[in-house]
């Protein structure tokens, strides 16, 4: 079970990654919303998704 969480920790880990990356290099969000609220959020999804996985690679040495 403990395997099972962990796998789907990496999973989101890395579509926060990949949704981060396609919120900033492509033209997704609407045209309304201003440059730096995409740029912005498109950050933040990247490092939460290195910061999941990041946390999830040290809890696994932890156990």
């Amino acid at each position: 079970m403990n395997n099972l969480f962990t796998c789907i920790a990496y999973l989101a880990g890395t579509l926060f990654i990949i949704l981060g990356l396609v919120i900033l290099f492509t033209n997704i969000t609407p045209h309304y919303l201003p440059e730096k609220f995409k740029i912005m959020m498109g950050l933040v999804l990247l490092m939460y998704g290195v910061f999941r996985i990041v946390t999830t690679k040290f809890k696994g040495k932890n156990d």
